[in-house]
């Protein structure tokens, strides 16, 4: 057998292993969507909030810590309570004040680059402008997983939660990925229509994090899933529910 016909299996077993994660992502993305629509209201009192604050920009980092919070607990309790968005706001308030601060900078930063080089032409520019935009992707996946694994540690604190968030980003980016086709249909509706931001765009992001993250923490066998969890799978997937 030459080297080309060794590479043709090892090429296909590649694409169905990554491929699985994909839709392992979209799997996880999808149950928060769910988890979403069967809380309801508490989900957009606690967004109309988020997005008061995140508009502010300073308090941004401890709005998402926020409704992170009453998701995280929504998914572990029978009924999520308001106070869980205050609880997780006052929790970390100094290390997201940190974190606005730098969030602010990198995003200004990386957006003047993009919008100074957008009509060069050259190979470096054109380098520039994918790294500056994997640098604005990998902060903003990583904010996806950092407040949800930080209610999940025996001990929280920020720095252990973004390397985690971080570990978790670069060692699944596949899984990522499947996350990103469920996120971007709210993005879009979001755009399209404003109002959404107001009423379920960031709980729906909290519940996506919050799935994906209390997916991989089973997967590892760190936690146990919870009941809702257990009746979703593949073949539920398959028959479209």
């Amino acid at each position: 057998m030459s080297r080309r016909d060794m590479s043709v299996p090892a090429a296909g077993q590649f694409i169905a292993w990554h491929g699985d994660n994909v839709i392992l992502g979209i799997l996880a993305g999808w149950r928060g969507v769910r988890h979403f629509f069967r809380q309801g209201y508490v989900y957009i009192w606690a967004n109309l909030l988020w997005i008061v604050l995140t508009v502010l920009i300073i308090p941004a980092p401890m709005a998402w810590a926020g409704i992170c919070r009453l998701s995280y607990n929504a998914y572990r309790q029978p009924t999520a309570q308001f106070g869980d968005f205050w609880d997780g706001f006052k929790a970390h308030w100094r290390g997201g004040l940190v974190i606005s601060l730098v969030g602010t900078l990198l995003v200004i930063i990386n957006l003047v680059n993009l919008i100074g080089a957008r009509n060069e032409t050259s190979l470096v520019a054109s380098v520039l402008r994918v790294l500056w935009l994997m640098i604005l992707t990998g902060w903003f996946g990583i904010q996806l997983y950092a407040f949800p694994l930080l209610n999940a540690m025996v001990t929280p604190n920020l720095r252990g939660a973004y390397r985690n968030a971080g570990v978790m980003f670069v060692r699944n980016p596949f899984y990522s990925l499947g996350l990103l086709v469920v996120c971007l249909p709210v993005i879009i509706i979001s755009l399209i229509f404003p109002a959404a931001w107001f009423l379920i765009s960031g709980g729906l992001f909290a519940a996506i994090a919050n799935s994906a993250v209390l997916d991989r923490l089973v997967e590892a066998g760190i936690q146990s899933a919870p009941a809702e969890n257990r009746e979703v799978d593949v073949t539920a997937w398959e028959e479209g529910i």
